[in-house]
């Protein structure tokens, strides 16, 4: 006896034709919903909009089921020749799984370290905040206030031991985060529970004996800062402003303040900015900071360069009276200095009208009062102190190699004391401009202000009080504010832009603005009073200019920005994806195409498509010719089609297992073949590519195609008969020798024809289906000649398309005639 070649299926008994195309349908679907649910896993890893761990799991999970489906169809195609392939899909399901499901985990030791003993060796238990203040203590020697840090595992311990984090994470599944009502209503009775959920014994043993400590060595009057230091804070995601601080506690409050920090991660405005980035609840483990009060004169920020710029070193600094609140939350104006790094010399120096400042209270907490005239307007800093705080950035900078965030704070004994260091990154996009620089013929509305995050954009004017219910903000309106504010940041998935009177470019949300890509000029002065609500107007944020109406010139497509790269979630669904989407089974004559070459689910379809289309359409050796529906069809096309006749697709025959064109007898496939075989189209070709062959199961009045044309897959399945309402084309679309932008942009060339030629198609990045239903004969035979010249036509689509304009021309292209899609 022969032996059976590996790569081949192996023979099996007589199977019913009705029941054999019932299963090879079946097949056919399940493999068309897994190359779309692939497309679309893709789709979230390139193109950047937010996804949950949830998300990723529920799409793998369906993967799976499908992936079962397919192989069970096709061990009933084969009389269960290819069982082992639910070993080879249980194990990549079970690595892609466990790639998803993988989650940190908080058990550590200690509930609380001093900071004399942290340095950036503890970022995984004491977050950003504290790992940082520890490292330029300890190890860069500059002076901070004294503290602790209670651990993210103290906070695992008490949400464990609670519940919470669990009911909440149940909670949040399936909600849409920009949905904000609904959100700050689940966020609200989460916060809640927590404040008033009793702490462990141990945990709240440990945070009395630090609190008497504290009063130990700083007095009883000693006033705590409570400040949030999640794990995955500082980090290349800033969280900036999106956790709380408690100011002014006294140590007996400190369990309350601690719980009021921890709550603070489960604010709607934190949630929105975690999940918006690709954190989950348990990336971002409250670690929280307990530091002496400095009784500050005077705070601020310090950024080692200007964010806004690509080319300049430039050494911003911002300063204000008292406590520094209103720099970073943007509530009044401030003192500005741009400094030259290399001569330290002030290029700007300019004073704001300091209204009020932030001072403790003796009782606890802080209150903001007015500022005394005299000081109104009068610096902040002196020149020698300026010229400090610029040497501790630069040290901090060349400490971490990279620029640096600082705040700073200075006592009434003129001492300067560094209370945060956090990575600062360069906002993407053009430098701002040095003055407004207006469009020609276009008078603005208003010039000035600060760029806090560059970029134009159009919209209409929402002019929003700071009590304001944020989920009322419509999508694309420009937001626009007497303050700066982090409450902001859970309306930035909706904003096209945000205008402020008030705020500084080194505050929290001009911090998150940048991050988000979302154009945003601050400091304007009578925002409030000259934008009406409701007109629409242009910002141009970069040149710090308002105008009336939409001012198109200056608009363009504004490049998405993937706030997910680089996140928890992010790189899981990446790791997951090893075991999904690669190809290695590209030549069915290959040695490798065999079952134990499946290395991934891609892999283990593509065998599965294959066999079962070998398995549908083998021309039998154990049947007699005339008993067989399998033929070769014979046309001029440089590729291969076989078929599956169900009954009357073909002139009945009993001495030949190939079939000319004139014996065929299926008006559907005649259109589309007639469409392939077109004479322009042909001599549009290249030289035919060795390549798979295509096979059709046909009848009289029906077609199923389904064909490797080049390096792309399509499947076309269609009923012309008399009957208008029985009628229809479905064609799907995936694949193809290229970048994931080119694939794409292939895909959206397609769906551009197919909208021309009236079909209705769905889009998922390289993937794409479409149908058209209910058209007369004559018009559904005519549809398919045309989609024949395009299945031709599209051989020659591998080559680069490089951008939306190009894609539009050959859709142009296609219609006048032209079918080798080649540049002109």
């Amino acid at each position: 006896m022969r032996q059976q070649e590996p790569n081949q299926p192996g023979p099996t008994k007589k199977a019913d034709p009705t029941m054999k195309f019932r299963f090879f349908k079946r097949l056919l679907a399940s493999n068309n919903l897994i190359l779309e649910e692939m497309a679309g896993l893709e789709r979230l890893v390139y193109e950047g909009r937010p996804f949950t761990r949830e998300d990723s799991l529920q799409t793998i999970q369906s993967l799976i089921e499908q992936g079962c489906s397919l192989v069970e169809d096709l061990n009933a195609l084969t009389g269960g020749q290819h069982h082992v392939l639910f070993r080879s899909l249980q194990d990549l399901a079970r690595d892609a799984l466990q790639a998803i499901l993988r989650e940190r985990t908080f058990d550590g030791q200690d509930l609380v370290l001093p900071l004399d003993a942290i340095s950036l060796e503890n970022l995984d238990e004491v977050g950003g905040k504290a790992a940082n203040l520890g490292e330029l203590r300890n190890r860069v020697g500059l002076p901070t206030p004294l503290g602790f840090a209670v651990t993210a595992s103290a906070a695992a311990l008490f949400l464990g031991h609670t519940g919470l984090l669990e009911t909440f994470r149940h909670q949040l599944a399936g909600i849409d985060i920009t949905d904000i009502g609904a959100l700050e209503r689940i966020c609200a009775k989460a916060s809640e529970k927590i404040m008033i959920a009793p702490l462990p014994p141990d945990l709240d043993k440990a945070l009395q004996e630090q609190a008497r400590g504290m009063v130990s060595r700083f007095g009883p009057d000693v006033r705590l800062a409570v400040r949030s230091s999640a794990v995955c804070e500082d980090s290349d995601a800033s969280f900036a402003g999106q956790h709380a601080t408690v100011l002014g506690a006294t140590p007996f409050a400190l369990p309350r303040a601690w719980s009021a920090v921890v709550a603070s991660a489960f604010t709607a405005r934190a949630v929105f900015y975690r999940r918006s980035k690709g954190y989950s609840e348990q990336d971002v483990m409250m670690s929280v900071l307990v530091l002496n009060m400095v009784q500050a004169k005077a705070s601020g920020v310090l950024y080692t360069i200007d964010p806004n710029s690509a080319h300049s070193d430039d050494v911003l600094l911002s300063a204000a009276w008292g406590l520094g609140v209103s720099v970073v939350d943007g509530s009044s104006h401030v003192d500005f200095w741009r400094i030259r790094r290399s001569d330290r010399t002030a290029i700007t120096a300019e004073t704001g009208d300091k209204a009020s400042a932030f001072t403790i209270l003796p009782q606890g907490g802080i209150v903001s009062r007015p500022v005394p005239d005299e000081d109104r307007k009068r610096s902040c800093l002196s020149d020698d102190q300026v010229r400090t705080l610029v040497e501790y950035g630069l040290r901090l900078e060349a400490h971490y190699g990279m620029p640096q965030d600082v705040e700073w704070s200075l006592d009434h004994e003129d001492r300067l004391f560094v209370l945060q260091s956090r990575p600062l990154m360069r906002a993407e996009g053009t430098d701002r401009a040095e003055c407004c620089e207006f469009v020609p013929g276009r008078t603005p509305l208003l010039c000035g202000g600060q760029p806090a995050a560059l970029g134009m954009a159009s919209g209409m004017v929402y002019s929003v009080q700071s009590d304001h219910a944020l989920d009322d903000i419509p999508k694309g309106a420009i937001l626009v504010a007497r303050q700066t504010s982090p409450a902001y940041v859970a309306a930035m998935g909706k904003v096209a832009g945000i205008i402020t009177d008030i705020g500084s470019t080194t505050g929290h949300m001009a911090s998150v603005a940048r991050e988000f890509g979302i154009p945003t000029l601050v400091d304007v002065g009578r925002a409030t009073h000259l934008l009406a609500h409701g007109t629409e107007i242009t910002l141009d944020a970069t040149n710090g200019v308002v105008y009336a109406g939409r001012v198109q010139e200056i608009l363009s497509e504004r490049r998405p920005v993937n706030l997910m790269k680089g996140s928890p979630v992010y790189k899981a669904l990446q790791e997951a994806l090893k075991f999904i989407i690669p190809l290695n089974l590209v030549d069915p004559l290959m040695p490798n195409f065999t079952p134990k070459g499946c290395q991934t689910l891609h892999d283990i379809i593509r065998f599965c498509h294959e066999v079962a289309m070998h398995e549908m359409f083998r021309l039998s050796d154990e049947l007699p010719h005339a008993q067989s529906a399998a033929h070769e069809l014979r046309t001029g096309l440089p590729f291969k089609i076989f078929l599956y006749d169900l009954g009357d697709g073909v002139v009945p025959g009993d001495s030949d297992i190939t079939v000319s064109e004139e014996e065929l007898l299926c008006e559907p496939l005649k259109a589309l073949l007639a469409g392939m075989m077109h004479p322009e189209v042909t001599g549009a070709q290249t030289a035919a590519i060795p390549e798979a062959a295509s096979y059709a199961v046909v009848s009289k009045s029906y077609v199923n195609f389904s064909g490797r044309l080049g390096n792309h897959f399509a499947t076309v399945d269609a009923y012309v008969g008399p009957v208008i309402n029985d009628n229809y084309i479905t064609f799907s679309f995936k694949g193809g020798a290229a970048e994931y932008t080119y694939r794409v942009r292939r895909a959206t060339l397609l769906a551009g024809i197919l909208r021309r030629l009236g079909f209705r198609v769905s889009q998922t990045g390289d993937a794409l289906k479409a149908e058209i239903r209910k058209y007369d004969e004559s018009r559904f035979l005519d549809r398919l000649t045309t989609l024949g010249r395009l299945l031709a036509s599209i051989r020659s689509l591998d080559l680069s398309l490089n951008d939306d304009e190009e894609v539009a021309r050959m859709v142009d292209e296609f219609f006048k005639g032209g079918h080798s899609f080649l540049r002109s």
